[in-house]
C-alpha cells in the first residue's frame, strides 16, 4: 500500500520549506514520494511476488479447510 501511496507522487515541503525527508527535490521545498520510500526501504516493482505469496496463503486456506471437511466425515 504505502508503494501505491508514494511511488510517482510529489508532496511539498509546507510554508515554511521545512522538509522532513531528503530527497533531491528539497531545494524545490518539494518531497519526492520515491525518496520516502527509499527511507522506509521500500522498493517498487515486487508487485507479482506479493501476488504469488497471496495465492499461496489462500491456497493454503482452500487445502487447510479442506481437510478439516474431510477429517470430520
Amino acid at each position: 500500500m504505502m508503494v501505491n501511496e508514494f511511488a510517482n507522487r510529489i508532496y511539498g515541503c509546507g510554508s515554511d520549506c521545512n522538509c522532513q525527508f531528503q530527497t533531491p527535490l528539497a531545494s524545490k521545498c518539494q518531497i519526492a514520494g520515491q525518496g520516502v520510500l527509499d527511507q522506509y526501504g521500500y522498493t517498487a516493482g515486487l508487485t507479482w511476488t506479493w501476488v504469488g505469496i497471496m495465492v499461496g496463503i489462500i491456497a493454503g486456506y482452500r487445502i487447510l479447510g479442506w481437510l478439516v471437511l474431510v477429517l470430520r466425515k
